[in-house]
C-alpha cells in the first residue's frame, strides 16, 4: 500500500464548456457579494483550439460548483486524470491520498485588495476541496486528506523561503510508515510550493517517487499527456552532489566525502582525489614513513601545505584551527631553515680524537631542535664550541645575552627567541614578519598570545583579535576587518619570501584550484 501527495493549482480543474457558467456564477454573486464579478469570466485555455476547455480562478470555480451536483459533469481534471493512470493502469494500491490546498484569505482581508484581478486570493484552491472529494471518491474510491497551506507572514506563497518553511512544518505532522512508498505530484501550484514539496518530501520520507505529466501532440495534433514516474534517487543524488560541491569548494573535503557516502559516483578517481585532500587537510601523507616527518623536504612541504590550509580556515572564519596551525608552521619553518643552512657549514670539531662535522651535531627530535646525544656527557665548553661553529647567537634580537652556564641551558636551541635570532645570524637578509618577531620575543605579554590562550585556557577569539594577532600587535595603517587580507599580506607573503631566501625545497599546488577541479569533476 502506498501514499500519494499532490499539490493543486489553477490547472487542476477546468470547465469543459461555458454554457452554464454565467448563469451559475450570477446565481452565486446574488448570494455572495464577491469582489471578482468583473474578471471572473470563463477564459478559453487555448484560443486556437476549440477542443480545449475553459479556466476560471480556482476559488471562484470551487464556490460556484460546490453546491451544484447537477452540473458536476461540466468539470474536468486533466492533470489529475493523467496522474491517476499510474495507479489504475499499474495496479498500485493506495491507502492514503494527501492533497495540498492553498488559502491566503488571512493576508487579503480588505475589499480593495480582493478587487484586483491578480490578487493571489483568487488563485487559492481551498474552495476546490468538495470537488476533489467527489472526484477521488468516484475515480479511486478513496476519501482524500487535506493539508491547507495558510501562510502566517505577509510574504504569501510566492516567497520561496517562507513557503519552504511552511511546507516542512506541515509535513512534520504527516504520519506515514517509513517503509511505505510515497508518490509525489508537485507540478501544480506556484513554483515556490512545487520546490518546497520536492525538498520536504525528500527530507521526510525514505521511499519517494515523483509523478510527472508529459504533454505532447499526437499525429492529429491533439494535445495528449502521459504520466511518468521519476525515482527520487536521481533527485537525491543531485542534491547530494550539489551539497558535496559546496563543501569541497568551501574547504571541507572530509564533510563532502561523508555526504557522498552511498552516492553512485562513476569516476572513482574523483573520490580518490577527494580522499587525498582529506589527508592533505590533516597534514597526513598516506604511505609515507613517519620516520621521515622530521626530514627537511617533508617538513617544509607540510609548512607550504599548511600556509594554504590556514587561508582556507580563515576564509571560513575557523580562526582556532588557523591560529594553531600558524604557530606550528612558524616553528617548523625555523627548524627546517636552520638545519638546511647549517648543513652547508663544513667546520669540524675534535671529540675524543675524532673530527666531527658540527652540522651533524644538531638534531631534530620529536620534542624539538637539540644538540646531538653524542654531546650529552661532554663538557659545556665543547658544546659552546659546537654552537659557536654553528653560528648560534650570543644574544636575542632584543640584545639580551643567551646564557649557557648550566647543562640545561643548552636546551635553549629549541626556544623560539633563540631560533629566530639564530636564523637572523645565519642569514642577515632574513626579514621577519611582525607576528614571527612578536611571538618569538623572550619576554612578551602572554595574555595577548591567542595561541597560548587557546591551548592553555581554551579561550576563543574574535575577528579583530585575530587581525591584531596576525599583525603582531601592530595594526597601524589598517582599519579593516578582513582576516584573510591581513593574513596574506602580513604573514603569508613574507613567509614565502623567507622560504625562498633560505632555498628550502617545496612544490606548490594551490589548494583552492585542486578543490575546484574535484568539485567540477562531480557530475
Amino acid at each position: 500500500m502506498s501514499v500519494w501527495i499532490l499539490t493543486t493549482g489553477n490547472s487542476d480543474v477546468h470547465l469543459k464548456h461555458e454554457k452554464n457558467w454565467n448563469d451559475l456564477f450570477t446565481l452565486l454573486c446574488s448570494e455572495l457579494d464577491l469582489e471578482c464579478q468583473e474578471f471572473a469570466s470563463a477564459t478559453r485555455i487555448n484560443p486556437n483550439d476549440s477542443r480545449e476547455g475553459f479556466t476560471v480562478p480556482p476559488r471562484v470555480l470551487g464556490l460556484t460548483y460546490e453546491n451544484q451536483p447537477d452540473y458536476y459533469d461540466e468539470l474536468e481534471f486533466p492533470l489529475i486524470d493523467t496522474f491517476c493512470k499510474i495507479f489504475t493502469d499499474g495496479n498500485i494500491k493506495l491507502e492514503k491520498i494527501i492533497i495540498l490546498l492553498t488559502d491566503q484569505s488571512n493576508l487579503f482581508l480588505e475589499d480593495l485588495q480582493r478587487s484586483k484581478e491578480k490578487c493571489p486570493y483568487w488563485q487559492d484552491t481551498i474552495s476546490l476541496k468538495p470537488l476533489l472529494i467527489k472526484y477521488f471518491d468516484k475515480k479511486l474510491k478513496i476519501q482524500p486528506e487535506f493539508i491547507e497551506l495558510k501562510p502566517k507572514s505577509k510574504k504569501g506563497l510566492e516567497h520561496w523561503n517562507a513557503t519552504l518553511e511552511l511546507v516542512k512544518n506541515e509535513f512534520e505532522h504527516i504520519d506515514i510508515n517509513p517503509l511505505k512508498t510515497v508518490y509525489v505530484s508537485h507540478q501544480a501550484g506556484t513554483p515556490a510550493i512545487s520546490s518546497a514539496v520536492q525538498f520536504a518530501s525528500l527530507g521526510k520520507f525514505k521511499k519517494v517517487k515523483f509523478l510527472l505529466s508529459n504533454q505532447y501532440y499526437d499525429d492529429d495534433y491533439n494535445l495528449q499527456a502521459e504520466p511518468e514516474i521519476v525515482d527520487s534517487s536521481e533527485y537525491w543524488r543531485g542534491i547530494q552532489i550539489q551539497k558535496a560541491k559546496q563543501l569541497i569548494t568551501s574547504g571541507f573535503p572530509g564533510a563532502a566525502l561523508k555526504v557522498l557516502d552511498g552516492v553512485n559516483i562513476p569516476d572513482n578517481t574523483i573520490l580518490n582525489e577527494l580522499s587525498k585532500q582529506v589527508d592533505f587537510f590533516n597534514l597526513y601523507s598516506r604511505g609515507t614513513d613517519t620516520s621521515q616527518d622530521l626530514n627537511i623536504p617533508e617538513a617544509v612541504q607540510r609548512v607550504i601545505n599548511t600556509l594554504d590550509l590556514i587561508g582556507v580556515f580563515f576564509s571560513n572564519q575557523n580562526y582556532l584551527q588557523g591560529i594553531t596551525l600558524l604557530a606550528a608552521a612558524q616553528e617548523t619553518f625555523m627548524k627546517s631553515a636552520i638545519l638546511s643552512h647549517v648543513a652547508r657549514i663544513n667546520a669540524t670539531i675534535n671529540i675524543d680524537g675524532t673530527d666531527c662535522r658540527v652540522s651533524e651535531l644538531i638534531t631534530w627530535k620529536p620534542l624539538g631542535l637539540f644538540l646531538s646525544d653524542d654531546l650529552r656527557n661532554k663538557s659545556n665548553d665543547i658544546k659552546k664550541q659546537v654552537l659557536q661553529k654553528l653560528k648560534f647567537p650570543e644574544c636575542t634580537l632584543d640584545s639580551e645575552p643567551i646564557s649557557l652556564a648550566k647543562n640545561d641551558d643548552f636546551k635553549v636551541t629549541n626556544r623560539n627567541f633563540a631560533l629566530v635570532a639564530w636564523l637572523k645570524k645565519l642569514e642577515p637578509n632574513f626579514k621577519l614578519w611582525s607576528l614571527l618577531e612578536w611571538s618569538c620575543k623572550k619576554s612578551r605579554n602572554s595574555d595577548d598570545d591567542l595561541r597560548n590562550q587557546l591551548m592553555h585556557n581554551l579561550r576563543g577569539m574574535e575577528t579583530l583579535e585575530v587581525i591584531e594577532y596576525l599583525c603582531g600587535g601592530d595594526t597601524k595603517g589598517y582599519a579593516g576587518n578582513d582576516v584573510v587580507e591581513v593574513y596574506n599580506k602580513r604573514v603569508k607573503q613574507p613567509f614565502f619570501t623567507a622560504i625562498e631566501l633560505f632555498q628550502l625545497p617545496f612544490k606548490r599546488e594551490k589548494v583552492y584550484k585542486i578543490l575546484q577541479e574535484i568539485a567540477n569533476g562531480l557530475v
